[in-house]
């Protein structure tokens, strides 16, 4: 065994928006029992990649997507995510929920720093070493000394405010080490579990850190879970920081000075936080992860990104980019019709390839995109028939695509018939018609079957 707890990598975001990334590196310190607490151990492993185990697919640009097919395993019996569309919420009965006030978030937490920076105490200092330093033993980690660095994360917790001070010094120091998805301690990462120490304290104290460590930070997984913490206990009071960590973050990947980071959840976090501010930013990022910038241009809250991947499919210099446009667009033309005008068009101009339109004719049938996280903080890829995982090596993209368990009404099943029609009524390609109305016939079952229910 070795001490390799070092510095986690690229210079990470300073305050004033210049400084150092950190990159996790795998580690084990040597330390002998002491303080309060027994010392605990975890089994480390790097986080790898998506790997692909079944044939490549090369883009229009000769790209390899690499693609995986899942088949359904009953003993997993794992829920794939449920398509849930705006005509659910429209057919329900209306309901008046009173408006709640929200607190001044960023009031409390200047107060708080008007108060001056308390100083950490040798008690809370040694709780955050016993979570720090850690002894490896030669099989790895045991679910004993997992159970172990949990307890002693309780405790830390149990502390309150007076732990902040504690954590942040370890959080200053970019040390940590990286135990991936599914480790036994149930964080990706020390560091996310010293975060979620703090989500759990919560107060003045420690949303000040959380907002501090989202300014600095340049771990994409990272920040996806500051934002989500910061956005429950503030909604839309941090949104301009968190959206201003992602396009730094986003730039500094694509000057590639975060050594092959996985930059999926910053879309992620612009899919759920995003505004039309952010659509520049993404049509700028296509240029290097078109699917991630595509997927949330769609799914922007408001539809604000569906003009840009109109003009995305139109006019992109990269008949790759125009292809993914149109297949994002395809999976959203029933909830914004100027999405589905524009596939009328696209498909009577007859510009894009076959295989793009045999992956629209299969979005409007139901299949659905989705950004994968390898980070652990998301649910995995779902197991089921008919999922696929895709992995871009050039690029790190890692996603998925599921087809609809249902969560589709009869107005919506009618509603992506409607569309079909109008395609198969301008196409010109024998293949893409018959991908059409494949699509078509699929629609037209579940349609008899939710009518018969």
């Amino acid at each position: 065994m070795k001490d390799e707890l070092e510095s986690h990598g690229p210079p990470r975001r300073a305050n004033g928006r210049a400084g150092a990334v950190v990159h996790s590196i795998t580690y084990a310190l040597i330390v002998g029992l002491a303080g309060l607490g027994s010392l605990l151990g975890y089994h480390v492993w790097k986080l790898h990649r998506a790997s692909a185990e079944s044939p490549a697919i090369i883009t229009d640009a000769g790209e390899t997507l690499e693609h995986t097919d899942h088949q359904s395993n009953p003993a997993l019996e794992t829920v794939p995510p449920t398509v849930v569309e705006p005509g659910d919420a429209d057919s329900a009965e209306a309901v008046v929920v009173p408006a709640v006030e929200q607190p001044d978030l960023r009031a409390a937490i200047a107060r708080a720093a008007q108060d001056g920076k308390a100083e950490a105490t040798p008690y809370t200092r040694q709780l955050v070493a016993n979570l720090t330093q850690l002894e490896l033993a030669s099989g790895g980690l045991t679910a004993e000394q997992a159970e172990q660095w949990k307890a002693g994360l309780r405790v830390l917790v149990q502390q309150g405010s007076s732990a902040v001070p504690a954590i942040g010094e370890f959080l200053e120091q970019n040390l940590d080490g990286d135990v991936g998805a599914g480790s036994l301690l149930g964080y990706p990462s020390i560091r996310a579990g010293l975060l979620d120490a703090l989500q759990q304290i919560n107060g003045p104290e420690a949303q000040a850190l959380m907002l501090q460590t989202l300014q600095t930070t340049s771990i994409p997984a990272e920040i996806a879970r500051l934002a989500r913490y910061l956005e429950q206990e503030g909604p839309g009071q941090f949104r301009e920081d968190i959206t201003t960590a992602v396009r730094e973050t986003l730039a500094q990947a694509a000057a590639g000075q975060l050594r092959g980071w996985y930059v999926g959840p910053l879309f992620q976090v612009l899919e759920s936080y995003g505004d039309a501010n952010v659509v520049a930013d993404l049509e700028k990022s296509t240029a290097k992860w078109n699917y991630y910038s595509a997927l949330a241009l769609a799914n922007l809250p408001s539809g604000e990104g569906i003009p840009s991947l109109i003009r995305l499919a139109q006019e992109a210099p990269s008949s790759t980019t125009r292809g993914v446009a149109l297949e994002a667009l395809s999976q959203v033309a029933v909830q914004y019709p100027q999405a589905s005008a524009a596939l009328v068009e696209l498909a009577r101009a007859g510009k894009l390839s076959e295989r793009n339109w045999i992956a629209a004719a299969a979005a409007l049938g139901g299949e659905r995109y989705f950004i994968r996280d390898t980070g652990g903080d998301n649910p995995p890829v779902p197991e089921g028939s008919g999922v696929k995982s895709y992995h871009l090596e050039s690029s790190n993209q890692n996603f998925y695509s599921a087809p609809a368990w249902g969560g589709m009404s009869i107005e919506q099943i009618n509603q992506r018939l409607a569309i079909i029609d109008q395609l198969l009524a301008v196409s010109s390609s024998a293949t893409v018609t018959q991908a059409l109305e494949k699509a078509r016939a699929s629609l037209a079952t579940k349609d008899q079957q939710a009518s018969a229910n």
